[in-house]
């Protein structure tokens, strides 16, 4: 799958066909920026625009919606979902990342040590995720 920011909207490929199925976001303008997938087969986008994650049910075709903590409405870069299925997201307007939990629905905030650490990709391994700081040049790392 991928989404597009500037076309508002997550699409499925099939890649026997190439035809691509539109899915509309939750909301017109939310700005659907980065997309992964749990375990389970749910899909997790980070919204720019509007500063949110979201969960896309491909099953039931629902959408359900969280603000980040702390965010008035835009900066939600990128999202990793770890082997417990725990939520990464990165905020550019808190300089932060930030774990959801799905289970509680709580999250938890990791300021960067640095300024402007504008993280656009996070990966991880079983206990560890991963952030690349592209306005630091550097990797940081979360044990968990």
């Amino acid at each position: 799958g991928h989404v597009a920011l500037a076309g508002d909207h997550l699409g499925k490929i099939d890649k026997t066909t190439g035809k691509v199925d539109i899915v509309e976001p939750h909301k017109k303008g939310s700005g659907p920026r980065r997309v992964w997938s749990d375990s389970k087969g749910v899909l997790w986008v980070s919204f720019w625009h509007s500063g949110e994650v979201g969960r896309y049910d491909p099953a039931a075709k629902a959408w359900k919606t969280w603000l980040l903590p702390g965010n008035p409405g835009s900066g939600c870069y990128s999202v990793y979902v770890d082997e417990q299925d725990k939520v990464w997201l990165t905020d550019f307007l808190t300089n932060s990342i930030v774990r959801f939990d799905p289970a509680t629905e709580k999250f938890e905030t990791f300021p960067s040590s640095k300024r402007g650490a504008q993280v656009r990709q996070m990966l991880g391994r079983p206990g560890e995720a991963w952030g690349a700081e592209s306005g630091n040049d550097r990797l940081v790392q979360i044990k968990y």
